[in-house]
């Protein structure tokens, strides 16, 4: 063995996790997965995306909405990955096939600021398998 490693660390590295599985609530695993798959997709997280800058994500949609102000309207959607949340904005759009809320989605788009929160303004998007 090499000086200055520790033969436990892998071991309490497995029960650390084991029992985060066991104490942590259905959202914390959750959002677990979402960011484990993010990461295994090769996708930076929501967190780690820069604003005014591209980006490519992954995530699910926890909410859709249908905003019809005036002439102007939009379908609005919130992408979460279990770092952070992003809006995401299709002008003129009243409805996508395949959109739905606790669908995943892999997305890729400019990141943006619109009161105080990250937003894509049509972002290219790909519906994943559930």
């Amino acid at each position: 063995m090499a000086e200055g490693t520790d033969a436990r660390a892998p071991r309490e590295s497995m029960l650390r996790r084991v029992l985060h599985r066991v104490t942590a609530s259905n959202e914390d695993l959750v959002d677990d997965d979402l960011q484990r798959s993010s990461i295994n997709a090769g996708v930076s997280t929501i967190a780690e995306a820069r604003m005014r800058s591209r980006a490519s994500l992954q995530g699910r949609i926890e909410v859709l909405t249908l905003n019809p102000r005036g002439t102007n309207r939009w379908l609005e959607a919130e992408l979460r990955d279990g770092t952070g949340a992003v809006t995401l904005i299709w002008m003129g759009r009243r409805r996508i096939p395949g959109l739905r809320a606790g669908r995943r989605i892999s997305v890729e788009g400019m990141i943006t600021e619109a009161d105080g929160r990250r937003v894509i303004y049509n972002p290219r998007y790909t519906v994943l398998p559930d």
